[in-house]
C-alpha cells in the first residue's frame, strides 16, 4: 500500500497512482441497517474489501471517505477505526455524508441553489486532494452521495477525477438474487447521487454491475469458521460477520457475495472483469425504497461513447476465486 504513517502524518509517492476510497463500512453493526431505517444487522462487505489496499504495492490510498448506507454514519465510523486498528492500517478517516441527497435540487426562496449544502468533512478533503493532484481514482463501495456532493459543490476539482468506479447497476430488469427479489443497495441509498455524476458531470464512470459482483459468492461457512480462528484478525472478522450471515442465510441460502470486492478488484486486476461501453438509464424515486420503476440499468453498447464502462461479470470462474481467495487471506482466513 503506498500510503504509510509517519508519526500521524500520511506520506505518499506522486509518482504512483492514488485512490480514495468511498465506502460504507458497517461490520459488526447488529441493527440500523440502510442508514437505521431497518431493524437487521449491518452487512460487512466493505469491511472485508478494504483488507485487500493493505499490502497493495505502488498505489496510494490517499484516504478513506465512509459515507451512511449499510449503518448511520457515526457508528459506521467507529467500526472503520476498529477494523483499521485490526488491519494494521495507517490512513486518514474522514465522515461524508449522514444522510442522502434530497431528490431534487434545493433553493431558497430567493431561487438560490443550496446543493453545496451538502458538504461535509469527506468532501472537503477529497476536493483539498485533488486541488493539490490530478488524476485520482474514486473506487465508490457504497452510496454515491459523497461523490455527488463533490459534483454540486466543487464542479472544477471534481473534473480532475481520472475515474470512479463504482459498485452500482446492472441489466435491465429486475434484480434478484438466488431465485428472491433483492436490490441494487448503494442507488437504492441515493438515487439522485447517480444521476448528478453521469448527467452533470463528464468524469469517465465504471460500474461494477449487480450481474458481476453477485457472481463472485463464497459460502455463508466460511464466517464461523473465520470467528474459531486461531488468529485474531480473522477470528475478528467471522464474529463481528456472524449477525449478519445468519440473517443473510436464513433469506437467500448458504451462499453471500462480498458485493464490493469486486469495485477495488477491478481497479488492481481489470483484466479479470468482462467490461465495455454502455449506455445508461436511470429512474429516480424516493431514497431507500425498494420499486419496480426505480432503477439504474447499464446497457452495453459499442456505439456509446465510451465516458460510461460497464463490468458486466468476471472473465471466468478462476478470476472469482482469486479475490475470492484474495480477500480471505487479507483478513487472516485461508484460501479455498
Amino acid at each position: 500500500m503506498g500510503a504509510t504513517s509517519e508519526g500521524g502524518v500520511v506520506s505518499t509517492s506522486a509518482s504512483n497512482p492514488a485512490v480514495i476510497l468511498s465506502m460504507d463500512l458497517a461490520m459488526g453493526l447488529t441493527s440500523g441497517n440502510a442508514n437505521g431505517t431497518m431493524r437487521t444487522p449491518s452487512d460487512y462487505d466493505d469491511t472485508w474489501a478494504l483488507a485487500l489496499m493493505r499490502d497493495v504495492p505502488d498505489v496510494d490510498v490517499l484516504g478513506i471517505v465512509v459515507t451512511m448506507g449499510n449503518g448511520p454514519l457515526a457508528p459506521e465510523m467507529v467500526v472503520t477505526q476498529q477494523a483499521l486498528e485490526r488491519l494494521n492500517m495507517h490512513l486518514p478517516l474522514h465522515p461524508g455524508a449522514a444522510t442522502w441527497l434530497p431528490m431534487v435540487a434545493t433553493k431558497d426562496n430567493a431561487g438560490v441553489d443550496l446543493s453545496p449544502t451538502c458538504v461535509n468533512d469527506g468532501v472537503t478533503f477529497m476536493a483539498d486532494q485533488l486541488r493539490t493532484r490530478q488524476g485520482i481514482t474514486i473506487l465508490a463501495a457504497g452510496p454515491l452521495t459523497d461523490v455527488a456532493c463533490l459534483v454540486l459543490a466543487y464542479p472544477t476539482e471534481a473534473s480532475h477525477i481520472k475515474e470512479v468506479v463504482a459498485l452500482v447497476g446492472g441489466r435491465p430488469g429486475p434484480v434478484i438474487y438466488a431465485g428472491k427479489p433483492a436490490r441494487d443497495f448503494n442507488y437504492s441509498m441515493d438515487p439522485r447521487a447517480l444521476s448528478v455524476i453521469l448527467d452533470e458531470s463528464s468524469i469517465p464512470f465504471t460500474a461494477v454491475t449487480f450481474e458481476a459482483s453477485s457472481s463472485a459468492a463464497m459460502p455463508t461457512d466460511i464466517v464461523d469458521a473465520l470467528a474459531a480462528s486461531a488468529d485474531p484478525t480473522a477470528a475478528y472478522f467471522g464474529s463481528a460477520s456472524q449477525a449478519y450471515t445468519e440473517w443473510w442465510a436464513s433469506i437467500f441460502g448458504p451462499t453471500k457475495p462480498i458485493w464490493d470486492a469486486g469495485v477495488l478488484w477491478r481497479y488492481l486486476h481489470p483484466e479479470d472483469f468482462v467490461c465495455g461501453p454502455a449506455r445508461y438509464e436511470l429512474e429516480l424515486g424516493p431514497p431507500n425504497l425498494g420499486s419496480d420503476r426505480t432503477h439504474d440499468w447499464f446497457i452495453p453498447d459499442p456505439a456509446a461513447n465510451g465516458r460510461v464502462t460497464a463490468c458486466m461479470s468476471f472473465t471466468d470462474q478462476a478470476a472469482i476465486n482469486r479475490m475470492n481467495n484474495a480477500v480471505l487471506t487479507s483478513i487472516g482466513g485461508k484460501a479455498r
